[in-house]
């Protein structure tokens, strides 16, 4: 977080440079501030590193930022040419030499480029991870990160702002008269890093699992053999004879309570005894009784939909996604097999 908010604060930095008159000064004349494909591959990491694991990506985060460093490497090569000279026109012939204006160029069109790929890629990952928290786990002790949706929203409207003012600059030479349209991209800019900021002052050290976005757990928790049998068993009880997961909004927080154990204590021993994370064992038991309910036809009164929210299932569209990824068939080819 603090590296990106660094980056945006020294994005905005370029405009105080022509704002300022420093441009036209000896020392700030082409300082290097090509930092314009940095910040969209760090918030996508950003997302990746809080929400997952950073070694599951599939390429080192070095090759992330590497174009931003090959940039960041000709701005800086143009600077050291032109500062030990006064004469800002020979600094323009010598930075004209070095193609400084056709590398800026690029870099503005790869800017869009990047913010539309990297921000599709965290929205993705961050939509992932949210599903993840929902459908799988259901457990109210994970941050659910709305700031930081409402931060790749913002991002969204940047980016759309980038694309009309490069639109307006290299396809209308707007630019070259005007400079508001720059002024509210550096406003909204402005604003992302107060949001930034704030919500950097609110975040603390959080603890999550180290494959979240496979939905494969990696529990820590240290129980001892006597604990986990005592915890399984139970385990057993609620689900077996009380039926537990009937209770539609069931989550890993209420079954602990009852068990009078952490649920860092009930996922590790879930994840243990069953090999399987809380959500896909009370799916389980939920699949297996109305199979067994299709399987009897005691409840041919019912609707197959009637029979799975009798079972513990809240909606359609999860009974059907969650029946087939257990059975391999629809409900009703289930019915309809032979006996």
């Amino acid at each position: 977080m603090a590296w990106i908010l660094l980056t945006t604060v020294l994005l905005n930095c370029k405009i105080l440079l022509h704002t300022l008159g420093l441009w036209n000064t000896r020392f700030f004349r082409y300082f290097p501030l090509a930092v314009d494909l940095t910040i969209q591959p760090l918030l996508y990491l950003y997302v990746v590193s809080i929400t997952g694991s950073l070694p599951k990506l599939r390429r080192p985060v070095i090759l992330h930022l590497l174009p931003s460093f090959l940039l960041m490497g000709h701005a800086l090569l143009v600077y050291v040419r032109v500062l030990p000279l006064d004469d800002l026109s020979e600094k323009s012939k010598v930075a004209a030499a070095l193609a400084y204006n056709p590398v800026k160029e690029i870099e503005d069109y790869l800017s869009v480029l990047s913010f539309g790929v990297y921000l599709f890629l965290s929205i993705r990952h961050l939509k992932m991870y949210r599903s993840w928290l929902y459908d799988t786990i259901s457990d109210s002790s994970y941050p659910t990160y709305g700031w930081l949706r409402n931060l790749l929203l913002l991002m969204s409207g940047l980016t759309i702002l980038l694309l009309a003012n490069i639109t307006l600059d290299y396809g209308m030479n707007y630019g070259q008269a005007n400079f508001f349209h720059w002024q509210l991209f550096y406003f909204l800019m402005t604003v992302i890093v107060y949001y930034i900021g704030f919500q950097a002052s609110k975040q603390t050290t959080l603890s999550l699992p180290a494959a979240v976005i496979t939905g494969k757990t990696d529990p820590v928790a240290p129980v001892s053999p006597e604990k986990l049998l005592q915890v399984r068993t139970a385990i057993e009880v609620l689900l077996e004879k009380e039926k537990i997961y009937r209770n539609p909004t069931i989550t890993l927080a209420e079954m602990a309570r009852r068990l009078d154990v952490s649920a860092n204590v009930l996922s590790f021993t879930i994840s243990k005894s069953y090999e399987k994370n809380f959500r896909d064992l009370i799916n389980e038991y939920r699949v297996e009784e109305v199979k067994d309910k299709l399987a009897s036809g005691h409840l041919s009164h019912l609707s197959i939909l009637g029979i799975a929210l009798d079972s513990g299932f809240n909606s359609e569209a999860s009974f059907y996604r969650v029946f087939k990824k257990h059975t391999h068939r629809s409900p009703k080819e289930f019915q309809e097999q032979p006996r």
